[in-house]
């Protein structure tokens, strides 16, 4: 296990609880007081692993010296996807419209898969894990595409098949 700082160590283990909450919150039927405590939980842990790593420099593709880089860019297309998703909800419980219900359930279906992407990309192409130094550049880019791109597919089939049709008011857990 590589060296990391309190930073990391924190940002990983909020990284971990958000996947742990996150597929906790799809797996239970929708809209009971169970389903928000662990929804809550997930919002709470992206906002500490998102916050938390804006601060913690880049170790790939960073631009010039700035201690940003690729990978923090996607902190501000997460965080402005949770908070359309998070608007959405309360829209639906002010307007009581199944379009609002079903944009908060697309919007953090997305939240979730963009974790998962974040995770395994730096798992794969993180300096600190070992395995970026023996790629190659090709090996490095086709890694990272073809994990996000695994992933982004997955999380489009279950919208395209649970969430894009039907009545998004439904309470039920996840069923085939």
């Amino acid at each position: 296990m590589p060296d990391l700082s309190p930073l990391l160590q924190i940002h990983l283990s909020a990284a971990v609880l958000a996947i742990i909450t996150g597929a906790v919150v799809f797996l239970l039927p929708k809209g009971d007081q169970r389903h928000r405590r662990w929804a809550y939980a997930y919002v709470a842990a992206m906002l500490v692993t998102t916050g938390v790593v804006a601060f913690v420099p880049a170790t790939v593709l960073e631009f010039g010296n700035s201690g940003w880089g690729f990978f923090h860019l996607f902190i501000l297309l997460g965080g402005a996807s949770s908070l359309v998703g998070i608007f959405a909800l309360v829209r639906w419980h002010s307007t009581r419209d199944p379009a609002w219900l079903r944009n908060h359930q697309m919007r953090f279906t997305f939240s979730y898969a963009g974790l998962l992407m974040a995770g395994f990309s730096q798992l794969t192409t993180n300096p600190r894990f070992g395995l970026i130094e023996t790629l190659t550049p090709t090996q490095f880019w086709i890694a990272f595409l073809a994990t996000n791109a695994a992933i982004l597919g997955a999380a489009m089939a279950f919208v395209g098949r649970y969430l894009a049709k039907g009545d998004p008011r439904r309470r039920y857990a996840l069923k085939p």
